[in-house]
């Protein structure tokens, strides 16, 4: 199959405690780390030089760091990495780690070659719990910051509270609204009515709860 036409699975992966590794100690690497940090995951960064952000991140002890060079039994360490992240500056180098990765049944990702890639990284925009990932199946990362500039000024602040809210009020939606269908339907005219309306803007540093509390009495 063309590796382009293959279908990609896309998850929101729970790292936090698990071990990841990241091969390469530059401005990719980095980039890579600092996502990895943000979930809480435990990094292991192997290069013989690092990127001096790195490399305080290294000092502060949020960073292990091995210094020597890559080989299979790097993958060979217990507990097992989780993922990888092939980040050098040598294509050769990714790809064999990446093969390497492949052989050992650990998902990998190569920074400058998605077809050897076990895994892609997808542009994100963050609106508290609200997630919006970007993909191009590894054709066009220009494409995907393109996008991700587009939804970043289109997607308001108050999203995130709105999930904030949804999740807080669940249980009592539950309460109210025992039928399954009634209870879709119930969340999904919320949600439009404040996307159409524009009212996910007025939840932002505003009482979200009187804001869904008015709205559950209104389906009473």
């Amino acid at each position: 199959m063309d590796y382009h036409n293959m279908p990609h699975y896309l998850a929101e992966l729970v790292l936090e405690g698990r071990e990841t590794l990241v091969v390469g100690g530059g401005r990719v690497a980095r980039r890579k780390i600092e996502g990895l940090l943000a979930t809480g995951a435990r990094v292991t960064v192997l290069a013989p030089t690092l990127d001096p952000v790195v490399a305080h991140w290294v000092e502060a002890g949020r960073v292990a760091h091995w210094s020597g060079v890559f080989s299979a039994e790097v993958l060979a360490q217990r507990p097992k990495f989780l993922l990888v992240f092939a980040a050098t500056d040598r294509a050769d180098l990714n790809r064999e780690v990446a093969r390497l990765c492949g052989a050992e049944g650990i998902l990998c990702n190569s920074a400058d070659d998605p077809a050897s890639s076990g895994f892609l990284v997808p542009a994100v925009v963050r609106r508290g719990e609200v997630v919006v990932a970007i993909g191009t199946g590894g054709r066009s990362p220009a494409l995907s910051r393109v996008l991700k500039e587009r939804i970043d000024d289109w997607l308001e602040p108050g999203w995130a509270a709105l999930a904030e809210v949804f999740g807080a009020w669940r249980e009592r939606v539950v309460e109210v609204i025992p039928q399954a269908a009634a209870r879709q339907s119930f969340w999904r005219v919320t949600a439009i009515r404040a996307a159409c309306a524009g009212e996910e803007g007025a939840l932002d540093g505003k009482d979200a709860d009187a804001w869904f509390r008015q709205r559950l009495q209104e389906r009473e």
